[in-house]
């Protein structure tokens, strides 16, 4: 049966990443980031003998009467559109578009339709919504439409009846062994559209694991995969890895994971794996990690291994913030993790949530203080968002804090909570004070000025950092005279591999 994957355009040209938890504007510490999802679902499918053909309108700069035009022409019996929170409102609208243009039946993955399914149905031309992670429910889901079968007996769904009422079936119990998933079908995507800033060179998204054991109240990694970790073997990253470069000459990756460093031996098994093939001289690897999991000796290994960055969720500086958030670390932990990583020789993200239950501009202070004593390679800085179904969500209606109900402003760079402590307006001039005193710094600007190797790689960097600035930091006076240091050169510090 031939299935179209889809990762739509937004009716206001805007980019934006829908990659499970991970929903923002591409134009910020963002490369274009590889909606891995999607060819997990395309090689799931095609295991099952299915033609299958993607569209990422996001990295081919398709809109959506270019959509319109590819559906036509493809005629797909089953069309999957990929949804994030920021972006549901323009991709109802734009699935809605499509009706008019096929007979397929249309159906949706993402996060926000897990948390959500019967409100997408009822607002959009869909048939069914997928909840949670897709590729087993995406093959019965196809194998039930083309075979005409009941849909009440695909776990998984919430679909429309013939009658019209909404039906959501039994939840599908996540996958226990996902070695046994086929490895992600990249020849379906033009995988030079994906590159990362700074090393300017194509890459790709490597799942390691599924699941997140922790309970941050902001989180919604674990209704779409789960509370208990699972992992995949160290051979079967692997062999994937070496067939990303073998066979699609990719060598730069980014293991993808809600956390890569939750199993000391996993991490340990991964890296002699790399090591005892013989790629840790051709590949590059990056991981996001957990501070309270840090320990030198893996350090040691991954940076031996190939790994050239880790990303830590630092969130805050103060003790009180990361206790309300249920964070589950301590800002010593991350100290000490940021300090160990640097002195293994891999690059340090750090990442910040402003706006959290107890934030004050004094805790903010703090933190940014925090930050800058940290001094890591690259720092984002968000705002507290409360996504559908999550503890903050919750505590944000029962205290009256959310501010708006249009979930287009569900934005990392938008504050819409406004806490007693708190206002909306105190947290945006926070947040873009933030990056001004962190970028800005001269040592800062110094230190990533030195590692410019050609002109071209200062052309490129300034037009990552033009284009950060433009979308992810406020209109403001303050926010010209830092473009205005951007012309100058000194901001291509902004560019960084998140």
């Amino acid at each position: 049966m031939k299935v179209l994957i889809v990762n739509p355009p937004t009716c206001t040209g805007m980019k934006y990443i829908r990659e499970g938890r991970c929903e923002q504007r591409l134009n910020s510490f963002q490369y274009v980031m590889v909606p891995i999802s999607l060819p997990m679902i395309g090689g799931a499918l095609e295991a099952k003998k299915h033609d299958v053909k993607i569209l990422d309108c996001i990295a081919n700069d398709m809109d959506v009467e270019g959509l319109k035009k590819a559906i036509a022409e493809f005629d797909a019996s089953l069309i999957l559109f990929n949804m994030s929170t920021a972006t549901s409102a323009s991709d109802v609208e734009v699935i809605n578009m499509m009706r008019p243009a096929s007979k397929a039946h249309f159906t949706v993955i993402g996060n926000h339709a897990t948390s959500l399914p019967e409100e997408v149905l009822t607002a959009s031309a869909l048939d069914s919504v997928i909840r949670r992670e897709p590729e087993l429910t995406a093959q019965d889901l196809v194998d039930a439409v083309e075979h005409n079968r009941p849909l009440e007996n695909v776990l998984g769904i919430t679909f429309k009846s013939n009658v019209g009422s909404i039906v959501t079936n039994e939840d599908r119990p996540f996958n226990e062994n996902l070695d046994d998933l086929p490895f992600a079908a990249r020849h379906l995507l033009d995988n030079a559209k994906y590159t990362l800033p700074v090393i300017n060179e194509p890459y790709t998204l490597i799942i390691t694991s599924r699941g997140c054991p922790h309970s941050c109240i902001y989180c919604t990694a674990y209704q779409y995969y789960g509370k208990k970790l699972r992992l995949r073997s160290a051979t079967n990253v692997v062999d994937e890895m070496q067939e990303c470069f073998e066979k699609h000459n990719l060598r730069n990756f980014t293991m993808w994971s809600d956390t890569f460093n939750q199993s000391k031996k996993f991490v340990m098994d991964v890296c002699a794996e790399i090591k005892n093939r013989g790629l840790e001289k051709k590949i590059r690897w990056m991981a996001n990690s957990r501070v309270d999991h840090v320990d030198p000796e893996v350090l040691k290994e991954m940076r031996s291994s190939g790994c050239i960055g880790v990303s830590y969720g630092v969130e805050s500086g103060v003790e009180e913030i990361l206790k309300n958030m249920k964070k589950g670390a301590t800002a010593e932990q991350a100290r000490i993790a940021v300090k160990q990583t640097k002195e293994a020789g891999i690059e340090v993200l750090t990442h910040i949530i402003f706006g959290l239950p107890g934030e004050t501009m004094e805790t903010i202070k703090e933190t940014i203080k925090y930050v800058k004593e940290l001094d890591p390679d690259y720092a984002q800085f968000y705002c507290a968002i409360p996504f559908p179904k999550t503890e903050l969500e919750e505590m944000g209606k029962k205290n009256g804090w959310i501010t708006t109900e249009d979930y287009a402003k569900y934005e990392l760079n938008q504050p819409i909570l406004h806490l007693p402590t708190l206002s909306v307006e105190e947290l945006q001039k926070a947040r873009d004070m933030a990056y001004r005193q962190f970028y800005l710094r001269p040592s800062y600007v110094f230190k990533r000025l030195k590692k410019i190797k050609s002109f071209k790689d200062l052309l490129i960097n300034y037009r990552q950092a033009r284009d950060f600035i433009s979308s992810w930091i406020s209109p403001s006076s303050t926010e010209k005279t830092a473009v205005s240091k951007a012309e100058n050169g000194s901001e291509q510090v902004i560019s960084a591999a998140r």
